[in-house]
């Protein structure tokens, strides 16, 4: 049986009310995936099963919120969860993706910077991994409603992204621990 998930509490805390150690932070983990591209070639590889996993449930993610979050009254989505953690930066940069833009100097508790009329407009690979997996009870309830084939494929589409991502952070964690004791790492 596969390993599905990874602590990450292992990595630094990214600190979104501090701008300058959040964008510096953002910036060293950027120059570690240029400097060591060749080293960090594992995580590249595992990164594109990572990307598969997203490509394969966020179509039916999609098929489900577009049907349940317009008529949301409590819109979840807020500033303080749409910022990244340290292992949502490694994924979105192992991916080859950009990071996006954050406005670090908005309101926590308001509706997400990255909210739009339809919904999220950051593609679901390039959104803080807790944005991917939260499903609120509205849309579990649709999705157990639904063809029981949906949600048996909701719940491998879950684990498959889980069990990748996790892949991934392994495949990281022991080049970046090692670069991290020869002083490499920054």
């Amino acid at each position: 049986m596969a390993i599905i998930g990874f602590d990450t509490t292992v990595f630094p805390f990214l600190d979104f009310r501090d701008h300058d150690s959040f964008w510096r932070e953002v910036e060293e983990i950027r120059d570690l995936f240029e400097r060591h591209e060749d080293l960090l070639e594992p995580v590249r590889r595992a990164a594109r099963g990572y990307k598969h996993a997203f490509d394969i449930l966020d179509p039916f993610i999609q098929s489900y919120t577009s049907r349940v979050c317009p008529y949301c009254g409590t819109v979840c989505c807020a500033n303080k969860h749409g910022f990244p953690e340290y292992a949502d930066i490694v994924g979105i940069l192992a991916m080859g993706l950009e990071i996006p833009r954050y406005r670090l100097d908005v309101d926590e508790g308001a509706l997400c910077q990255f909210i739009g009329e339809r919904g999220c407009t950051l593609p679901r690979a390039r959104r803080p991994y807790r944005c991917t997996w939260y499903f609120c009870d509205p849309l579990l309830v649709q999705i157990e409603l639904g063809p029981a084939r949906d949600y048996n494929t909701f719940i491998r589409g879950v684990q498959g992204l889980a069990e990748a991502r996790g892949d991934m952070l392994r495949a990281f964690y022991p080049i970046w621990k090692d670069l991290a004791k020869a002083g490499k790492a920054r």
